[in-house]
C-alpha cells in the first residue's frame, strides 16, 4: 500500500513546487535578452586596414571608435569551396558538416603583434602545401554567420551542393518569427549583393539578382531596405526595371520610397523618408547608388586635416542610412535586427586603392559611432544592457602591408600612380613611394577582426565559442556568430555541425 500524504504536507509540496518553478520562470524571464542586435560589417576588411584609418583619423593605430570596444576578437573565415580545395592537402575528406576538421579551413597560428589591439596577437590561417588558395566570397561567409551553416562559394542562404530545397532560415527570420523582431539592411552597394541579401532571401547563386531583389520586397520585405543598385542610374542588373516601377507606383503600398535625385541631397531626404515611415507605420526603401551601382565613396584630403568630402550628396553617407534605419526599427517595441555593411572597402582592396579604402573605412567608422550614439541616447529604453553591437568583417579582401619605415602621419596619404596588379594582369593602384603595397587583389583565407559591445551578460555569448574550434586562440567560427546572437536574443538553435578538434594538452606562451 502506497503511504499518503497528510493534508498539510501535501499543500507544503505544492507551495514549493509552484514556488520552484514560479523562480526558474522569473530567472528565464529575467535573464539578460538582446532586444537589439547591430551587426556592422566591414567587406574584405582586414586589420591593416584598420591600422591604415586609424593612422589617418587619429595618428594612433587603435583609433577607430570600435578599436574601444571591450570585446575583441576574430573570426575565421573559410567556406566549403575552401574546405574541399584544401582537404587532399591534409589528408582530410571532403566537407562533411558531421565531421568538420577546422584545421584543413583554418590551420590558426600567430603572426606578431598589433597596436590596434594594445599590443595583442594577430593571427593568420597557416598555408598548406600546395599552390595558394583564395579566400571564401561574401556569399558563402553571410550565409554562415546568417544561418549557422557552411556553404559553398556563391550561395545565398543556401546549402551546399545546391540541393533542390536547400533554403537555410537566418537569424533575421528567427527574430521576427520567434521575438516579433522588426528586421533591416543597409548598405553602400546594390541592396541585392550578398551580405545584405543573405539575411533575408534564399538562392542558389548570388547572380540570380532578379530573383533576389524580388524576393527582398516582395516576400520578406523587411521594415527597413536602403541602398545602392538604382536602376536609372546603373541599369537593370540588380533589380528589374518593372520591380522599381511597382515600387515607384505603389505596388509595394507598404514601403516610404525615397530614391536619388538629382541635386537632392540624400542624407536629408532620407531623414525625412524615415520619419514618414515612423508617422505613417510603414516600411522604408532606400534606393541610392550611381553608375556602379554603389555609393560614391567619400574621398579623404592630404593636408593633415583628416577631413572627408563626400563625392556626390546625392548618395547618403553610412551614418546617415544607419540612423535612418535605427529610427524606423526602433518603434518596434518587441525589438530589432540590422545588417549594416560598408562594401567599397572590399571593392578599394580588389583595386589596391588606399585612398579609396581609407574613404570606406572612415564612412564604417561614422556608422558605429551613429549607432553607439543611438544607443546612448536617453530618454527611451535601448541600451547597452539589452542592446548588442557587432563590428566584424566577412573575408578578408587583397594583402596590403603598410611600411614603418616610412610611417604615415595623420591626414596623410601615400601618393598613387598607376602600375600593374599583383597579378600583372591588369590595373591597379601603385604606390612609388613604399609607404604602402599590396600583394594580391583576391579574396584571402585569414581571420577578420571582431569586435562588439554590450552589457559584458550579453558579450559572454561571443567569448563562449573563442577557440572552442581553433584552441589556443580567441578565434570564433564565423558559423558560431549566428549562435552567438541567436543565445544573447534567448532563442537558442541547435548546431548541425560538428567538428573534430584534437586539443593540445597546454599552449604555447602567450598565446
Amino acid at each position: 500500500m502506497k503511504p499518503r500524504l497528510t493534508a498539510p504536507l501535501f499543500l507544503l509540496c505544492v507551495l514549493v513546487l509552484t514556488t520552484t518553478m514560479a523562480g526558474s520562470i522569473h530567472a528565464k524571464e529575467s535573464a539578460p535578452v538582446a532586444r537589439h542586435i547591430i551587426l556592422i560589417i566591414g567587406d574584405g576588411m582586414q586589420p591593416e586596414n584598420e591600422i591604415a584609418a586609424g593612422r589617418y583619423l587619429t595618428g594612433r593605430d587603435d583609433g577607430l571608435v570600435f578599436h574601444t570596444f571591450p570585446y575583441r576578437g576574430f573570426v575565421a573565415t573559410w567556406d566549403v569551396t575552401v574546405y574541399n580545395r584544401q582537404a587532399p592537402r591534409y589528408g582530410a575528406a571532403p566537407y562533411n558538416p558531421s565531421a568538420i576538421n577546422p584545421r584543413v579551413g583554418c590551420d590558426a597560428v600567430p603572426s606578431g603583434k598589433t597596436d590596434a589591439r594594445r599590443n595583442g596577437p594577430r593571427y593568420a590561417c597557416r598555408a598548406p602545401e600546395g599552390p595558394k588558395t583564395h579566400g571564401a566570397d561574401s556569399a558563402s561567409t553571410a550565409t554562415a554567420w546568417a544561418t549557422g551553416h557552411k556553404t559553398d562559394t556563391g550561395n545565398i542562404a543556401w546549402r551546399p551542393d545546391d540541393p533542390e530545397r536547400g533554403s537555410l532560415t537566418t537569424i533575421a527570420e528567427l527574430l521576427r518569427e520567434r521575438r516579433g523582431y522588426a528586421i533591416g539592411i543597409v548598405t553602400t552597394v546594390p541592396f541585392s549583393d550578398a551580405s545584405p541579401a543573405a539575411q533575408v532571401s534564399h538562392n542558389k547563386s548570388r547572380r540570380n539578382l532578379h530573383a533576389i531583389s524580388g524576393e527582398i520586397l516582395r516576400t520578406s520585405q523587411p521594415e527597413v531596405v536602403i541602398g545602392g543598385g538604382h536602376p536609372a542610374r546603373s541599369g537593370a542588373g540588380h533589380m528589374s526595371m518593372a520591380l522599381y516601377d511597382e515600387l515607384k507606383n505603389g505596388g509595394r503600398g507598404s514601403y516610404v520610397l525615397v530614391e536619388r535625385m538629382d541635386g537632392v541631397d540624400a542624407g536629408k531626404s532620407l531623414k525625412e523618408a524615415a520619419a514618414l515611415a515612423v508617422a505613417q507605420k510603414k516600411k522604408l526603401f532606400g534606393l541610392f547608388g550611381g553608375p556602379e551601382g554603389h555609393f560614391e565613396p567619400p574621398v579623404p584630403t592630404d593636408n593633415g586635416s583628416a577631413t572627408l568630402t563626400r563625392a556626390t550628396s546625392e548618395n547618403p553617407l553610412l551614418k546617415d542610412a544607419t540612423r535612418a534605419a535605427l529610427k524606423v526599427l526602433s518603434r518596434n517595441k518587441n525589438g530589432f535586427f540590422l545588417l549594416v555593411e560598408q562594401g567599397d572597402i572590399d571593392l578599394a582592396n580588389h583595386g589596391n586603392d588606399y585612398r579609396w579604402m581609407i574613404g570606406a573605412m572612415w564612412d564604417l567608422d561614422e556608422a558605429v559611432r551613429a549607432a553607439v550614439e543611438f544607443v546612448d541616447r536617453p530618454g527611451d529604453d535601448i541600451t547597452w544592457a539589452n542592446t548588442l553591437l557587432i563590428v566584424t568583417s566577412d573575408h578578408v579582401t587583397g594583402s596590403m602591408r603598410l611600411n614603418d619605415g616610412k610611417r604615415l602621419g595623420k591626414g596623410r596619404l601615400p601618393a598613387q600612380s598607376p602600375g600593374l596588379c599583383p597579378d600583372r594582369l591588369s590595373w591597379c593602384a601603385g604606390y612609388p613611394g613604399g609607404e604602402v603595397s599590396y600583394s594580391a587583389t583576391s579574396h584571402l583565407n585569414e581571420p577578420v577582426s571582431l569586435y562588439a559591445m554590450g552589457d559584458s551578460s550579453l558579450t559572454r555569448h561571443l567569448r563562449q565559442f573563442e577557440g572552442s574550434w581553433y584552441p589556443c586562440t580567441p578565434i570564433l567560427d564565423n558559423t558560431q556568430l549566428f549562435h552567438a546572437m541567436s543565445n544573447a536574443a534567448g532563442i537558442p538553435q541547435h548546431s548541425a555541425l560538428k567538428a573534430i578538434v584534437t586539443r593540445p594538452t597546454s599552449c604555447p606562451a602567450g598565446q
